[in-house]
């Protein structure tokens, strides 16, 4: 594996975990429960890239 490519990897889920907790939701449906949803995924990335990068550092 390369530096590049795990250095992408990593801006990618950052990228998304990013999107995620900035979304401004549209205007109909239960926005709490969308914001809390998505802050929940944005979590579950955040673990699942952290756990990555552990088991493939040095």
């Amino acid at each position: 594996m390369t530096d590049e490519y795990f250095e992408e990897k990593v801006e990618a889920y950052n990228v998304a975990i990013e999107a995620l907790r900035e979304h401004e939701p549209a205007s109909d449906g239960n926005q709490k429960l969308a914001k809390r949803l998505r802050e929940q995924l944005a979590n579950k990335l955040d673990r699942e890239i952290n756990n990555w990068v552990a088991k493939h550092s040095n």
